[in-house]
């Protein structure tokens, strides 16, 4: 009787451990077939093999293609290398980043400044020391406000005003450089490229060539143009009082016989 019944129970466990490894197998199974590539829906992308500079005409051995989801597909990425070739960057790319149409420059542009010049704008090129480029700190993308120091030839006295010429300006370049600096360290240089459009382009050569000019460095975030008004002598000293203004008439000194008298104009 008790041999039967351990028959029983030792059958009852082979089945078990069969069917139990059975169902393990099937999940396993199941798994490596939703994760194929065909079932997740995976599709080539091209991205960067490396950095890739601002203005640079991308070439084949800077990208390559891998598998991505297709349901986290980057809007304006592409499967194929080769319809990139010779396609300039707007903006830097990363290693590892998708290359993406809005990353890139229409067909047909040149690599260099010019390639990197919107379409209506002009790029123009100011002189500049440590102090006019903001101790260094105005690099490829920075956006500025151009002051401009003059003096008005329409006055007698042609005192020097300051104006605030141009607001939200794009900085294209420094010296011949299209990239930032590393780490945001400072770096000086001695000129410095704006992209403007053609009046602006007027009034910026204007300045440069009749007057000194001075950056002012703006957020990134901040595009809002303020309206200012310029700023001389007068608006920085305080005004004088009606006595001060009386003492600092010219007196002369009036003789009648022997009368002596003084009187102020």
């Amino acid at each position: 009787m008790h041999n039967r019944q351990a028959i029983i129970f030792l059958a009852l466990a082979i089945i078990l451990g069969i069917g139990a490894v059975m169902t393990t197998q099937r999940w396993v199974e199941r798994q490596t077939r939703e994760s194929a590539p065909g079932v997740l829906g995976m599709a080539p992308v091209v991205i960067a093999r490396a950095d890739v500079p601002i203005g640079t005409a991308v070439k084949g051995d800077q990208l390559e293609i891998v598998s991505w989801p297709k349901k986290h597909m980057p809007s304006g990425a592409f499967s194929s290398a080769e319809i990139l070739s010779g396609r300039v960057t707007r903006r830097p790319l990363a290693a590892g980043e998708p290359v993406l149409d809005s990353a890139l420059r229409p067909d047909g542009s040149e690599a260099g400044l010019v390639g990197v010049i919107n379409a209506d704008k002009r790029a123009v090129s100011v002189k500049v020391d440590p102090v006019i480029g903001v101790a260094g700190f105005v690099t490829p993308g920075s956006r500025v406000d151009v002051l401009a120091t003059l003096r008005r030839i329409d006055l007698k006295q042609k005192l020097p005003y300051t104006k605030v010429i141009l607001q939200d300006v794009h900085v294209l370049a420094i010296d011949q450089k299209l990239e930032e600096v590393e780490n945001g360290d400072p770096h000086l240089v001695s000129v410095v490229t704006l992209e403007v459009d053609p009046d602006q382009a007027e009034q910026l050569t204007y300045t440069s060539h009749e007057g000194r000019l001075q950056l002012a460095l703006r957020s990134p975030t901040d595009h809002e143009v303020v309206k200012t008004r310029s700023t001389g002598v007068a608006d920085l000293l305080p005004p004088r009082s009606p006595r001060a203004r009386r003492s600092s008439r010219h007196a002369v000194q009036v003789i009648k016989g022997s009368d002596l008298s003084t009187r102020r104009f």
